[in-house]
């Protein structure tokens, strides 16, 4: 694959609340895990300090694009680094947003193809998320090889402006009206069925306007 078709941003933006983003970011990385790609992936909270913190989300990202097939082995760059770390007497120290944003292109040009996935990337905290973005805008830039960037968000301005001029796909909710369509038609007709809804005794023409009023007030939920 050349490098310019490997480079997207896909942003499954515009979804509300509760609609799923970290179900689809999961299976993505489920897909992910079943090509050749090295795949690196990180699941923000801002109700968590560790969750939401650039620091912590590139080491976490650096850890996984480092391992090697051989459990207790690490690439190069990073033994390269902790070595000379060990040396000044630094290895107790956590690694800087400027060490993780060269081991992890270090860390791409090694690998044939990288993706990295993170999920609910809006919940880093506002102020200082744009040292994130730039970072990873940095390594799609500057990697040899192709990186793919796989975010799940809601659709903050400041996230978009940064990668505005990549290609990216964004969903809709909208985009998956008939899947919940049918969601709500299977259930309602389950409940009836079960006798959980008016004990079974639902008048089609009742039916009919519940699943209308269900399917348009879901809004992609």
């Amino acid at each position: 694959m050349p490098p310019s078709l490997g480079r997207v941003l896909v942003l499954p933006a515009r979804l509300l609340a509760g609609a799923g983003k970290t179900y689809i970011a999961s299976k993505a990385i489920d897909v992910f895990n079943l090509t050749s790609e090295k795949v690196a992936y990180f699941y923000c909270n801002r109700a968590e300090d560790n969750r939401r913190d650039p620091e912590s989300i590139l080491k976490t990202l650096v850890q996984q694009l480092a391992q090697t097939s051989e459990a207790d082995k690490l690439l190069k760059p990073v033994v390269t680094l902790y070595q000379k770390r060990e040396e000044k007497g630094q290895t107790a120290s956590k690694l800087s947003i400027t060490e993780s944003q060269q081991l992890l292109v270090q860390l791409t040009d090694i690998h044939p193809q990288t993706t990295i996935c993170i999920d609910a990337l809006d919940e880093v905290e506002h102020g200082i998320r744009l040292k994130l973005l730039n970072v990873l805008k940095h390594i799609v830039d500057t990697s040899k090889n192709p990186v793919k960037i796989f975010a799940t968000m809601r659709m903050d301005p400041d996230i978009l402006l940064q990668f505005e001029t990549f290609p990216r796909i964004e969903l809709q909710p909208d985009d998956n009206v008939s899947d919940i369509n049918q969601f709500v038609e299977a259930e309602l007709e389950k409940a009836i069925e079960e006798k959980q809804l008016l004990h079974g005794d639902v008048p089609s023409e009742l039916k009919v306007e519940i699943r209308q009023a269900l399917c348009e007030r879901s809004k992609g939920m």
